[in-house]
């Protein structure tokens, strides 16, 4: 939570004040909804539950919690057994999306590492993560020290999971519109001679969500940074919510090293057809679903 609104540990004042708002949405959601509107206290359940294990038993047992939940692979041939592979995902809703990959992937790619924002730390473990420093504009802090330990994990004939736009995307009419994908990709790519592994999860997130990040970025002023950022903080919930479901992740024909950003934004996202739209406006409204 710190991470996510950019707190400062010395902000004790502010820490406190946003966690005892969070309570009181929570109790009043579950007075209402019958269910907790941002899960802090099932979030802090979670990670006690998962403090002590890493990797693929941490991946199995997030996945094994409200009855169990099924991830089916498509096209996981695609994905080399071994050597160097960069594996580009669009990324749906936040996550969940690094935990449904890791549970189609480990077993074919134990060497897998997902580059992700460092607060997933205490989801992934320190072992599965290039961690990523972020800040409130959503750009990298830490860009020369990811580079680097991308550059080891791929030249040591790892495996990487990318999130091609590095953030969850909007809802526009009915369909995902996920920001441009970054350069980093095709340079590491490119710089390691990496073939690329188009990649996508079948999934959105609940309309509390979109309406949450619709409502943040009204009140200021059509700030979608900030809009994304309050958001975020139902990613545990939108985690949660999805546990025990059915789920499918899909990955495409290897790309070349080099290929560019908008190249593979476009193969990832055809993978799921109908899921994604355009990010010019469409007739119509937003019709968000659960």
């Amino acid at each position: 939570m710190r991470d996510r609104l950019h707190l400062s540990e010395e902000n004790r004042f502010g820490l406190g004040l946003v966690r005892s708002c969070l309570n009181v949405t929570d109790a009043i959601s579950r007075l209402f909804f019958r269910q907790p509107f941002v899960a802090l206290r099932e979030t802090e359940d979670l990670l006690d539950e998962i403090a002590e294990l890493n990797g693929k038993a941490l991946v199995d047992h997030i996945l094994g919690r409200n009855g169990g939940t099924t991830v089916v692979a498509h096209g996981l041939e695609n994905v080399p057994a071994a050597g160097r592979v960069i594996i580009a995902s669009t990324h749906p809703t936040g996550m969940f999306d690094f935990v449904a990959h890791a549970g189609a992937l480990l077993d074919r790619r134990p060497d897998l590492k997902v580059v992700a924002n460092r607060e997933t730390e205490r989801f992934l473990g320190e072992d599965s993560i290039v961690p990523v420093d972020i800040d409130k504009r959503n750009r990298a802090v830490s860009t020369n020290a990811t580079l680097a330990a991308m550059e080891a994990h791929l030249m040591g004939e790892g495996a990487l999971l990318v999130f091609g736009s590095g953030r969850v995307p909007s809802l526009l009419n009915g369909r995902l519109v996920e920001p441009e994908w970054r350069s980093g990709t095709t340079r590491m790519s490119l710089h390691c001679q990496t073939q690329v592994v188009p990649a996508a999860l079948d999934a959105r997130n609940t309309r509390y969500y979109y309406g949450l990040r619709r409502l943040a970025q009204f009140v200021s002023g059509d700030d979608e940074n900030f809009g994304a950022m309050v958001g975020s903080l139902r990613y545990a919930a939108e985690l949660m919510e999805k546990l025990g479901g059915s789920y499918d992740v899909f990955y495409g024909a290897p790309h070349p090293p080099g290929t560019r950003p908008e190249s593979l934004k476009a193969s990832a996202e055809a993978l799921v057809p109908g899921l994604y739209g355009s990010s010019q406006p469409l007739a119509g409204q937003d019709q968000p679903s659960k």
